[in-house]
């Protein structure tokens, strides 16, 4: 069975603090510049620190997660600003412990061990109903938000290969 390639876009909630740190760096980059200009050129080295600083946290302002299903993979990847994408990760999918919605009882056997969460997630409280937990058996706990088009699909797919271990509550 072909699926091809199957994606989930889900828009992560815009941190504040991560804006006002890009405001106060592009603030810092022009008074450093002044001061260059006025003073000593000494002064460009923190404003050119402070303007890479400021591109920085511009890009981290604005971020998507692409979760991708190709062959009994999950690629996850980071889109910042809607300009530029970064393959985060590539997770195996036979390596899946249980796949279930945040709260269920099926995570229950999880609770008390110590995995290593990764958050793929919006972070926000509207998408709190699909969001889903992927347990793989490395001790990796994954939360995803599972919204979109192609959401059911996928989990219809990760179900056929694996039905024992995909929950849907």
């Amino acid at each position: 069975m072909d699926t091809g390639c199957l994606e989930v876009i889900v828009n992560r909630k815009p941190n504040t603090l991560i804006k006002a740190v890009c405001y106060g760096a592009c603030v810092l980059t022009v008074c450093f510049c002044l001061l260059a200009f006025m003073t000593s050129l000494l002064f460009l080295i923190p404003a050119a620190l402070c303007a890479a600083a400021a591109n920085y946290f511009w890009l981290e302002s604005a971020v998507d997660f692409e979760y991708v299903y190709v062959d009994k993979e999950l690629r996850v990847a980071k889109i910042m600003q809607k300009q530029r994408r970064k393959e985060l990760a590539v997770y195996d999918l036979t390596q899946m412990e249980v796949l279930a919605p945040v709260g269920s009882y099926h995570l229950d056997g999880f609770k008390n061990k110590d995995l290593k969460v990764i958050d793929y997630s919006s972070q926000g409280d509207e998408n709190k109903a699909s969001r889903y937990a992927l347990i793989l058996s490395d001790g990796t706990e994954l939360i995803l938000d599972m919204v979109g088009d192609y959401s059911s699909q996928i989990l219809d797919l990760i179900r056929t290969f694996s039905p024992r271990k995909v929950f849907r509550d």
